[in-house]
């Protein structure tokens, strides 16, 4: 063979090759967009459209049996969810058109076996859950029902229903026990559910002590934000030596309820803008570049306003416990508070009716006041403000720490 008719038959062979990896690769890519295109015509709830492209498309013939049965056309959706199931035994949409079809049709003890055997498997699928919830709901098997709830919160579906649902739970012991059996491993949903209990009826904060009480029980607590919140409506509704007591319990410290400020040395002041608990400091968010907490030359941290803030409101607050009586509050200030417009103002909670101040002649309104507390007045907040009324002289840092508060024999 000459060395031209040998390159001619190597090239025919490349051609050979070539075309049979184009015949399957064609092999191959058809099916694929085939199947891509009936799955792209289910994703834009075209079964039909599905059915074209694959007729063996499971999801499609599930589509269709879905579109049928809410159309009211149940046997269609039996015929169909049935033919489905052929090609996908577990395809949970043609279970749940069929078990809802047969139901319509009043064979509910098949629907019923259905539908049971599809939620084992749909977890995520909406209608099912809400029908597992209405069913276990009659049946009583009220863990269950809210084990189907928490599925659904969990990917934040329906949120209307299963906040009513979770909500409603925590005014009955049966309910109340299932539901902190779905909260004690700290699923997503439970710190929004936490803040719809600021809500809850003054009446009913009975069941929000219960609540906290049995999640401790089963090695669940409290964390420190659903703690803050628990605090903050039990004061809400006039129980504020009550939550004082559970705030020293919990920080497992040797004080009583009658020393007040806690933590008079800003030692433990949460971050501006995150929630603390009511009896710790809580710088306002509007604050910010105002004032801040620094360490104390002293030791320790201390309280520093700039000047040239031109601030009007609350730099920070605590919530204190204290009985009816005469009282002096003592703070060490360091600067000109009066340049800055600084003063303590003091709140009686929940109804926020001022209590007066009177300075003290040897000491600055800030360094020194008494007060009194009338009768009625439970609980109060104490507050550091920067008012307008400043004169703006002042070109130093003022510093604030050691705050006290004597009772006046």
């Amino acid at each position: 063979m000459t060395r031209f008719s040998r390159k001619q038959a190597g090239s025919g062979r490349n051609w050979l090759r070539g075309g049979l990896w184009v015949l399957g690769w064609l092999a191959i890519a058809i099916p694929i967009a085939r199947v891509q295109l009936a799955d792209l015509a289910v994703v834009n709830n075209m079964p039909g459209q599905a059915l074209i492209f694959d007729a063996g498309q499971g999801r499609g013939l599930a589509g269709l049996a879905v579109a049928r049965q809410l159309q009211g056309e149940q046997q269609d959706a039996i015929t169909l969810a049935r033919a489905a199931l052929k090609r996908e035994p577990m395809n949970v949409a043609a279970l749940r058109s069929l078990g809802f079809a047969l139901e319509q049709t009043g064979d509910k003890n098949a629907a019923n076996r259905i539908l049971f055997l599809a939620g084992r498997l749909g977890w995520r699928d909406v209608a099912l859950q809400l029908w597992l919830i209405k069913t276990f709901g009659l049946q009583g098997n009220v863990a269950a029902a809210l084990h189907r709830a928490d599925a659904l919160a969990r990917v934040n579906r329906v949120p209307e229903i299963t906040s009513a649902l979770f909500m409603a739970s925590i005014k009955d012991d049966q309910l109340r026990a299932a539901l902190v059996q779905e909260l004690k491993d700290r699923p997503n949903w439970r710190g929004p559910f936490f803040y719809r209990l600021l809500q809850l009826p003054a009446n009913q904060i009975g069941y929000f002590e219960a609540l906290v009480a049995d999640l401790a029980k089963v090695g669940s607590p409290i964390n420190p934000a659903e703690r803050a919140i628990y605090l903050t409506r039990l004061i809400q509704v006039g129980k504020g030596a009550d939550a004082y007591r559970y705030w020293l319990r919990d920080q497992k410290t040797g004080k009583t309820v009658s020393t007040v400020p806690w933590d008079g040395g800003f030692e433990h002041v949460p971050p501006a803008g995150t929630l603390g608990a009511p009896f710790e400091w809580q710088m306002s968010s509007e604050s910010a570049g105002v004032a801040s907490i620094v360490p104390s030359p002293r030791g320790g941290q201390q309280v520093t306003v700039s000047p040239g803030h031109d601030f009007n409101g609350n730099l920070m607050s605590q919530t204190v416990i204290l009985q009816p009586g005469k009282y002096t509050l003592n703070t060490r200030v360091l600067g000109d508070p009066e340049s800055m417009g600084l003063r303590w103002t003091i709140q009686c909670l929940p109804d926020h009716k001022e209590v007066g101040l009177a300075t003290r002649t040897s000491g600055s309104e800030l360094a020194s006041v008494t007060f009194e507390i009338p009768i009625g007045c439970i609980a109060q907040s104490l507050t550091l403000e920067m008012s307008a009324r400043g004169d703006g002289s002042g070109s130093e840092d003022v510093s604030v720490d050691d705050v006290a508060i004597q009772r006046n024999n």
